[in-house]
């Protein structure tokens, strides 16, 4: 199995506790650049725009403006997004960012893409939050312009929500055929039916116990529409907590309690929990189920490089084992 982690950005108010936003970026860049020389296979931001749960007035950085730093601080993992919100950019704007910071990786870009979800933060913005069936209509359209913008000298599209006229793309990306697409997302009838047409990797962001039907509904798509199921690799979101002693558990609650979250909350919402053994455990039954990686969020991540953070307790104890 792969596994990535999610970077301190602030949306999970994990830089709520750093004074400044001068210092506040000073973390993201020394985690960031931690955790690619710590060995984890992927780094990832949220796309989105303010805090959350709470919203508050605190700092979250710009997903693909970090994808264009991480692009330079790391020089192994792979860098990208949990998930694009499609509704923010045009997509002939995101082809060529993405096109650019795939040739500045060096080839290390995953796109990652969703129709979006979060309307208070689409009214605060300004952007119109459509019906699920148009959002869903004009995912796939961007999923075909994207595909078509790497891949040709010029793109002309005529679609019912987006149109190009000899759109250039230079540079293209680095990655053949292109940087690997990414969909998140449960919906049984549409979206699960892109992930069978477009994607190269499958996002699951559900419960352990209902990852099963799920991955059966994306394997009839798959026969559906003629794709081999076995092209599309598999991952799923997770948080993390690892605690062998009532210390331990206090020590990271503490952080969670000061950066403005309920630490017992978090504890209720977190599925990979527990000893070392449970959360190794955890991780093993999805290695059972058939997930090629899991992409990890830990509440404490702005604390990494204390070497009790839980990014480093699961790099070290538990993700070794696999």
């Amino acid at each position: 199995m792969e596994f990535g982690s999610l970077v301190p950005q602030g949306w999970r108010l994990d830089l709520v506790s750093v004074e400044d936003d001068r210092a506040k970026w000073e973390t993201c860049r020394r985690v960031i650049k931690g955790l690619d020389q710590a060995g984890w296979e992927s780094l990832w931001v949220w796309d989105h725009f303010h805090t959350f749960p709470i919203k508050k007035v605190e700092a979250t950085f710009e997903a693909w403006t970090m994808m264009a730093a991480m692009a330079e601080l790391t020089e192994n993992a792979r860098i990208g997004q949990i998930v694009t919100c499609n509704e923010y950019r045009h997509p002939s704007y995101l082809a060529k960012i993405s096109a650019s910071i795939d040739v500045m990786s060096g080839g290390r870009l995953n796109v990652g893409l969703g129709a979006g979800w979060f309307q208070e933060e689409f009214a605060a913005f300004g952007y119109d939050f459509r019906s699920i069936g148009a959002r869903l209509k004009r995912l796939e359209e961007s999923l075909q312009i994207l595909k078509m913008m790497w891949g040709r000298e010029s793109s002309t599209f005529q679609g019912r929500h987006y149109c190009l006229e000899e759109a250039v793309c230079q540079p293209k990306p680095l990655q053949n055929p292109h940087p690997p697409i990414w969909i998140g997302g449960r919906g049984e009838k549409v979206l699960l039916r892109l992930v069978a047409r477009y994607a190269d990797v499958w996002n699951y962001n559900g419960a352990q116990k209902e990852f099963e039907h799920y991955r059966d509904v994306l394997a009839a798509h798959c026969r559906d529409v003629g794709r081999d199921f076995d092209e599309i690799k598999i991952t799923a979101m997770s948080g993390g907590i690892a605690y062998d002693n009532d210390e331990e558990l206090s020590e990271f609650s503490a952080i969670v309690d000061g950066q403005g979250l309920s630490s017992r909350a978090v504890l209720d919402f977190v599925d990979c929990k527990g000893t070392r053994e449970q959360c190794c455990e955890f991780i093993a039954e999805w290695q059972r189920l058939g997930a090629d990686g899991l992409v990890f969020y830990f509440n404490d991540i702005a604390h990494f490089g204390s070497g009790h953070s839980q990014a480093e307790v699961f790099k070290q104890d538990i993700l070794s084992q696999f």
